[in-house]
C-alpha cells in the first residue's frame, strides 16, 4: 500500500492542527488563576506580580506574584495583604520614597 503524496500531507497538516489545538487548551489552562492562596507570602520572598483580569479566558480576578524560588501564586486583590505587597512592589517602600523627595 502506497500512500499518495496529497494525502501524506493532508496527515501532516491533520496532525499539526490537533498538535496546535491541544497546547492551546494546555496554555489557556495552566495560564490562569482558578483560586487564591490561603496563606500570605512575605513580601521578601516576592520579586513581581501580574495581574490577572477576569474576562473570556480567565474566570477570577487575581495577582499573581512570583517568588525568589520561581514560582506563581495566585492571590485575591481584595485582600490587604495583595494590596500592600502590590503598592510595594509598584512604588517601592514609603523610606526610599521619603529619601528621594527631600
Amino acid at each position: 500500500m502506497f500512500c499518495s503524496g496529497k494525502r501524506l500531507l493532508c496527515l501532516a497538516l491533520a496532525w499539526v492542527l490537533l498538535a496546535h489545538l491541544h497546547s492551546q487548551v494546555e496554555a489557556s489552562s495552566f495560564d490562569c488563576c482558578l483560586r487564591y492562596t490561603k496563606s500570605i507570602i512575605p513580601s521578601k520572598a516576592i520579586v513581581g506580580f501580574t495581574e490577572q483580569l477576569a474576562d473570556e479566558a480567565c474566570d477570577i480576578n487575581a495577582v499573581i506574584f512570583h517568588t525568589k524560588k520561581k514560582l506563581a501564586v495566585c492571590a485575591d486583590p481584595k485582600q490587604g495583604w495583595v494590596k500592600r505587597a502590590v503598592r510595594l512592589l509598584r512604588y517601592g517602600s514609603l523610606k526610599d520614597k521619603q529619601s528621594t523627595e527631600r
